[in-house]
């Protein structure tokens, strides 16, 4: 039987899992898809492939576990930016972009990832995250009177993801991140109803 390394049987399989899913996560930020299995999970993790598949049956389950704990990590640092910045909507735009990107730049970022990777069949759970991550830009179109607010959303959401294309490529993350918020500023500050964005 294997060692327990918690106080309960439960405890101990949580831990695990928890273990299974940052390593599986650390290996998709290196390396992409391609680069995250069941053997690599247990190679890194120094535990075995049977461990890994006794949570995650699959590869492509282990991929869909990593990326929703990724975008799990990312809606908590969002929802945590978006509180602390200052009142007006751009503010929060404004931390919105510089979490996104400052995410792109170690790795990650939702719009990176290519959906074909994952089995149709699971493609719901990962639109359920997608949607997560879109709802606060949704909230602060809403908040600035836009005719559509999940269009705005999607729009401005598009325009980070082109950014975080460019941070993951290479691009200097301070002059990616000021010039998309120079372009959203422009975009925002004099929207159709005379409504500005401050």
């Amino acid at each position: 039987m294997p060692k327990i390394e918690a106080a309960t049987v439960a405890e101990h399989r949580a831990m695990r899992e928890q273990q299974v899913l940052q390593t599986a996560a650390d290996l998709l930020v290196a390396g992409g898809p391609q680069a995250l299995s069941p053997a690599a999970v247990a190679k890194r993790a120094r535990i075995s492939r049977t461990a890994v598949y006794h949570y995650y049956p699959s590869s492509a389950e282990l991929l869909l576990g990593a990326l929703e704990h990724l975008m799990s990590q990312a809606v908590a640092d969002l929802e945590e930016a978006i509180a602390e910045a200052g009142p007006g909507p751009m503010d929060k735009i404004e931390a919105y972009v510089r979490t996104s990107l400052h995410s792109a730049a170690t790795g990650y970022c939702a719009g990176l990832i290519d959906p074909s990777a994952i089995p149709d069949d699971q493609r719901t759970r990962l639109a359920e995250w997608h949607e997560r991550l879109l709802a606060p830009l949704r909230d602060i179109a809403q908040d600035c009177s836009a005719p559509d607010a999940t269009l705005a959303a999607q729009l401005v959401q598009g325009m980070i993801d082109a950014a975080a294309r460019a941070v993951a490529e290479g691009k200097n993350l301070r002059e990616v991140t000021e010039t998309t918020l120079v372009l959203l500023r422009a975009a925002l500050g004099r929207p159709h109803g005379g409504v500005i964005v401050n």
